[in-house]
């Protein structure tokens, strides 16, 4: 069954009153918006073709890439087969992936890992090869690692100096994209908020590439940096975009719990070298929920750890890694040695205090195998868009591999649009919204209003009434009239809320990362299939 469901809701189509001939305006050929993994290897190809500017809301490489500890999936190692990394992440995925998709990654994959090596980047090595580590669902020890759980920042800097090379790449930081320009089914590239000078500017350009990833800060704890709340998102969908699979929001088990402290990661990999999982009474209990026990895929052990925490009235289990030699567990996870040190834990020692975080997003902006939107001149890569390789649970250490080549397929794809004429017209455009009764909030209540209403009620476990309550809540409001970079975050994150209640409420079973209480076992029969929401 592949019938997809398609709706339609009302939303803010801006959330800035403009008018471009009254602003700063910069002409390009090509715009790329964020800064991690999928937009800078994106502008590094579209470099290589015409004008190239890739603007970030923070400083240069704040992303969620540089947060990215476990490392890059890839079949490289002696024994590994595209064939069978295929398999793993098609059966991670339950049902919803694009296995053409997929092949491409996986395939394509290679390639990418290659060039990131040529250019210098620095994985780690056993013999003078490069070392591969197990991850929970795969059948193979496919993971390359950079400074043992710094891959993401090592991938960035490569990817940083490599685009720094290139005349044709210019980079913005602290530019808040505050909405896409479109004009006739096409997108001409994107207004700015300038932080520093309050105001309005624009970028217009031939073709523009979005690649401004990660959500999860709409919820209370999670894993992701403060930047990461759904802006990409939330201005493709006010553009125009197609939104699929929004219900898919993956949790990560193992996040470092220490009362009043930022959640951390703690990778994947940790559990891979052999860390087991011990309630408050030092019981293992993983084998008691799957076969694969500690290895098993991130819903089902975060499930468990939900499970246990209920179970043993706590609020936390525990990683123990003291049956692992010390030097080896240190030198292999030196970031969250230090980090745990700085909590006076010592991984080799101590029990490291666990909980469950919001971590990554399966669905986004619907995308074809070339990154091309529904709209004509936007392609989106990385986690932002859904090109159908994640399905309902995204494979350990994918998503870097996702976005190195999905950035490079949209870049080349906005290669076609270089001849285009940018019409006269669009210089004059004049866009204005309604005020309404939500433009005197207290910005920040709301924002933590958000994130303890998706946490409490659209989180790892959702039933009907819970998600009922939620969408009932931010129906309440529309448009925030934001003025400032926080406050144009927090009209993201409600816009992305409501996609993301809405479609968890729709789909009446369970199925990889989407848990109903309510429904509590898959249904093929009628929901083998995708949810996509647009703007009515």
């Amino acid at each position: 069954m592949n019938n997809d469901l398609r709706f339609t809701r009302q939303c803010v189509r801006y959330i800035a009153n403009f008018d471009l001939s009254e602003l700063s305006i910069i002409k390009t050929d090509f715009l790329v918006i964020g800064g991690g993994a999928a937009g800078f290897r994106s502008a590094i190809e579209a470099g290589k073709h015409g004008k190239t500017i890739l603007i970030t809301k923070d400083k240069l490489g704040e992303s969620n890439t540089l947060y990215a500890q476990g490392g890059i999936a890839v079949a490289k190692n002696a024994g590994d087969q595209v064939i069978f990394h295929v398999e793993d992440t098609l059966k991670a995925g339950d049902g919803l992936c694009d296995e053409v998709a997929v092949k491409v990654m996986v395939e394509e994959g290679i390639d990418r890992v290659d060039e990131l090596v040529s250019w210098g980047a620095d994985f780690d090595k056993h013999d003078n090869k490069l070392a591969f580590t197990m991850e929970a669902a795969h059948s193979q020890r496919r993971i390359i690692h950079a400074k043992g759980d710094a891959t993401g920042a090592e991938t960035e800097r490569v990817l940083i100096r490599k685009a720094s090379e290139s005349n044709n790449i210019n980079f913005l930081d602290r530019k808040f994209v505050v909405d896409l320009i479109t004009f006739e089914d096409r997108c001409y590239g994107a207004i700015l908020w300038d932080e520093e000078n309050s105001r309005l500017s624009a970028i217009i350009a031939k073709a523009t590439i979005l690649a401004a990833g990660g959500l999860c800060q709409i919820y209370r704890h999670t894993s992701n940096p403060e930047v990461a709340t759904g802006d990409g998102y939330a201005i493709a969908y006010r553009a125009g975009c197609e939104m699929t699979d929004m219900e898919f929001v993956q949790f990560h088990p193992t996040t470092l719990y220490v009362q009043g402290a930022p959640r951390f990661l703690i990778s994947e990999a940790v559990r891979g070298e052999g860390a087991i999982l011990v309630n408050e009474n030092g019981e293992r209990f993983m084998p008691f929920y799957h076969e694969l026990a500690e290895l098993a895929p991130r819903d089902v052990v975060s499930r468990a750890i939900v499970a246990e925490t209920t179970k043993t009235n706590t609020k936390c289990v525990y990683l123990d890694l003291r049956h692992l030699d010390a030097d080896f567990i240190k030198n292999r996870f030196p970031t969250i040695s230090e980090k745990c040190s700085n909590y006076g834990i010592d991984i080799s020692k101590d029990l490291i205090p666990v909980q469950v975080s919001a971590h990554f997003m399966m669905g986004g902006v619907k995308t074809n195998l070339n990154a091309e939107t529904n709209i004509k001149g936007l392609y989106a890569c990385g986690e932002v868009a859904c090109t159908g390789v994640h399905g309902a649970n995204r494979l350990a250490s994918n998503s870097l591999l996702e976005s190195l080549v999905f950035g490079v397929r949209a870049a080349k794809s906005a290669v076609n649009d270089i001849d285009i004429e940018i019409p006269n017209s669009i210089f004059s455009l004049k866009y204005k919204r309604e005020e309404n009764l939500s433009s005197n909030i207290d910005f920040n209540v709301f924002r933590a209003s958000i994130q303890d209403t998706m946490w409490e009620k659209v989180g790892i476990i959702r039933n009907k009434e819970q998600l009922e309550e939620a969408i009932a809540f931010f129906d309440q409001y529309g448009d925030l009239n934001p003025k400032a970079r926080s406050n144009f975050e927090v009209q993201n994150m409600l816009d992305i809320a409501k996609l993301i209640a809405e479609s968890a409420l729709i789909r009446e079973e369970s199925r990889g990362a989407h848990y109903r209480s309510d429904y509590p076992y898959q249904d093929n029969d009628n929901w083998n299939r995708h949810i996509i929401f647009a703007r009515a």
